[in-house]
């Protein structure tokens, strides 16, 4: 049997990349509530890669702009490791028109949790 370390091994592990405490606090008690394992809440890119050398989430949630830059360099690491996400970002239609973001759900600010979890089970299907 293997050891208890305090993680279920079958939980679907989502990353929260958040430098907003309150909205990070809501996006955190929406997955929970929904059966998933949160990693996180962080707030800053450095934080996120961090986390990300050490968990493997399923899928993640990010806020584009944090207080240390863009999340892109998350992203593409999420990319790379065939890991999808949605956005959780005030910023425009535009960000997902063109460029590396195109494609990618941003649910915008407010977020709206019941969406953000349909997406999140829609990735992950």
């Amino acid at each position: 049997m293997p050891p208890d370390d305090g993680h279920d091994q079958t939980a679907v592990r989502i990353l929260v990349v958040e430098d907003e405490i309150f909205i990070a606090m809501e996006i955190e008690r929406a997955l929970m509530s929904s059966g998933f394992e949160v990693l996180g809440p962080v707030g800053s890119i450095e934080d996120a890669l961090r986390l990300l050398h050490r968990e493997q989430p399923h899928a993640a949630v990010l806020d584009v702009t944090l207080r240390d830059g863009k999340v892109t360099p998350v992203a593409v690491l999420l990319r790379s490791q065939g890991v999808p996400f949605v956005l959780a970002s005030a910023e425009g239609r535009e960000l997902t028109e063109s460029g590396f973001f195109q494609g990618v759900t941003n649910l915008g600010k407010p977020t709206d949790m019941p969406r953000m979890i349909g997406e999140i089970r829609r990735l992950l299907s």
